[in-house]
């Protein structure tokens, strides 16, 4: 009797959090700047970042949390030949993430209009996006180029790592944080989102020059913008 009541008990908290919530398929399109200053040379960086992920959202939203998603995200590609002085580097990656994001939503009684707070956590391994050379002001022995990276902060599974021909302290783990505004249409089926807010980078920067390296660490607090679409499945 007491493992038959555990199992209602369960059943109970579970089946109303299933089917008092809707899901969705999103895809965001967003914009994103920012400038690495080195000692000597500004690394300007701008990208757009695409994102797909599946959305559940509660009916009915909890103190703190109107639903979360998980997904995957790709930065662009972004090549360059030329690693500092050295002739014939070439590189093309794509930043590759998973992502996790919890959201609240404040709107309309009918749930046409909302706005809220967003947060997110990126896992994944960052591209050449991130990943810049320029070479310093000619006739400027001060510095012959600066180079910048994201600071790797995370480990990747060996197996991944292995595949990648990856070292396993390559991963990178950063937030966002965001406000978005939401509009449905069709009885919540397509929902159409403006998204603003910022990403949290730490950034390593070697600045090189005749007289030696300079190395420094700066994080940094990038906007982005974009807009999200969204289409119910359940």
């Amino acid at each position: 009797m007491t493992q038959l009541a555990a199992v209602l008990a369960v059943l109970i908290v579970l089946i109303p959090q299933c089917a008092y919530s809707e899901g969705r398929i999103n895809a965001r399109l967003d914009f994103n700047s920012a400038i690495v200053g080195g000692a000597y040379n500004a690394v300007g960086l701008d990208w757009e970042g695409f994102e797909v992920e599946i959305e559940n959202e509660f009916k009915t939203p909890k103190v703190v949390l109107s639903g979360f998603s998980i997904g995957i995200r790709r930065d662009p590609i972004f090549g360059f030949s030329g690693f500092g002085t050295a002739e014939g580097v070439h590189r093309w990656d794509e930043g590759t993430y998973l992502m996790l994001r919890l959201s609240r939503h404040f709107g309309q009684s009918d749930g046409r209009w909302s706005i809220g707070p967003t947060f997110a956590i990126l896992y994944g391994i960052p591209g050449t996006t991130l990943d810049r050379t320029i070479e310093g002001p000619r006739g400027d022995a001060r510095s012959d180029y600066t180079h910048i990276f994201p600071i790797r902060n995370n480990n990747l599974p060996h197996v991944l790592a292995d595949t990648a021909d990856l070292a396993t302290d390559s991963a990178l783990l950063y937030p966002e944080a965001s406000l978005s505004i939401r509009q449905k249409f069709a009885g919540g089926g397509i929902v159409l989102e403006f998204v603003a807010g910022v990403r949290v980078i730490r950034f390593g920067i070697v600045d090189a020059s005749s007289q030696g390296n300079l190395f420094s660490e700066k994080r940094l607090v990038i906007p982005t913008v974009g807009f999200r679409v969204g289409f119910r499945i359940y």
